[in-house]
């Protein structure tokens, strides 16, 4: 992502979208009733014919829309602006989507930008690492690319190795498979320009397939940073065990998803050894929020999406937040981190320290 250009005063943010996860980011920023600005299509009726044109438009946003792992967001509304020559079309007032891609320029809107808003499109900004994990045993094998808001599956392959008691047959057949595999990592290297490759499984099939990528990378001029971890499943398993592996938290921890795994697996630490910090649903998060003792709030996107009965205590939680100086991480649904903490309400709190029964009760009515 790149800020083009701010004014707080005015409320307008001009955005250039720099790769896929500034696509989730803007899904999870923009909010129904914000103005959005951008250049896109329209039909227009000239008589026996209709002509699509393209023109800058702003609309009133109704919904936005996103599908993980596409090139795109559709952001709804209806138009409150276009250049004055299409004035005879009576396009204001008229429904139309915008749709965001890769490498557009957008602007948003809105009455007031919250803090944490601002601070997530600033950390966004600046080139970010492209990391691919492969993960393989006897059986399966699997690879999906890590983006901030999920791991994206690339491909995966069951393996049909013959057993041991076939040592020959077995070897060969374990280096042609390998040979398939390691080509296909090598295209996906090439076509997404990967600057990290993680390789995890059984030992014995990780080291075979670590030995044949790097024999195929000696041909590269720029070659990926090569890290290997040992887990005890391969294939889609194996991935996500591998982001889960303190050793990758560690070696990958500016990155979002790894940075939420990480965080959301010492808050479900926390609520078995300290429940009295780690709290969540609604209510109870609301309630720490108001005597400013929550130090990270945790809110998944689909919450945060909300736009029902709780959506007023949402934004009022958000502001207490801010108010004394805590920290709030957004996490996608579309992670194991995400998923995790949807099934406990899609909201939860760790707390500078206990809140105690007299607080409990104070505001157990509200």
């Amino acid at each position: 992502m790149r800020i083009i250009s701010f004014d707080e005063k005015s409320g307008e943010l001009v955005l250039k979208v720099e790769d896929e996860d500034d696509l989730w980011l803007l899904h999870n920023i923009i909010e129904k009733d914000d103005e959005v600005y951008a250049k896109t299509t329209r039909e227009i009726n000239l008589g026996n014919e209709s002509v699509r044109k393209s023109m800058y438009i702003g609309i009133k946003v109704d919904k936005v829309e996103f599908q993980p792992f596409t090139n795109r967001i559709r952001i709804h509304g209806t138009i409150i602006y276009h250049p004055e020559k299409y004035e005879e079309y009576g396009f204001l007032g008229s429904h139309h989507t915008i749709n965001v891609k890769t490498s557009d320029e957008i602007k948003i809107k809105k009455d007031k930008w919250q803090k944490y808003i601002i601070k997530q499109i600033e950390k966004s900004c600046g080139k970010s690492e492209r990391i691919l994990i492969i993960s393989i045993d006897d059986e399966e094998v699997a690879a999906g690319v890590l983006r901030s808001y999920g791991l994206e599956i690339i491909f995966e392959m069951q393996l049909k190795i013959p057993g041991k008691r076939e040592a020959e047959v077995r070897e060969e057949k374990i280096d042609k498979e390998l040979r398939e595999i390691s080509n296909k990592i090598m295209e996906i290297i090439n076509r997404r320009g990967i600057k990290i490759l993680v390789i995890s499984g059984i030992s014995y099939m990780r080291e075979k397939l670590t030995e044949r990528i790097l024999e195929d990378l000696k041909v590269l001029k720029e070659k990926p940073k090569i890290i290997s971890e040992d887990t005890s499943n391969g294939g889609i398993r194996g991935l996500h065990e591998t982001i889960k592996r303190e050793s990758i938290i560690k070696a990958l921890k500016k990155i979002k998803m790894i940075e939420d795994t990480k965080i959301i697996g010492e808050y479900l630490q926390m609520l078995i050894r300290k429940p009295s910090i780690a709290i969540y649903g609604i209510n109870d998060v609301y309630n720490a929020s108001k005597i400013g003792i929550i130090k990270t709030l945790l809110i998944s996107n689909r919450k945060l999406k909300t736009y029902d009965e709780e959506r007023k205590k949402i934004e009022e939680i958000i502001e207490n937040v801010e108010k004394y100086g805590g920290e709030i991480r957004i996490i996608s649904d579309e992670s194991e981190a995400g998923k995790e903490l949807n099934s406990i309400g899609g909201i939860a709190a760790i707390l500078r320290y206990n809140m105690s029964n007299s607080f409990k009760q104070e505001y157990k009515s509200v």
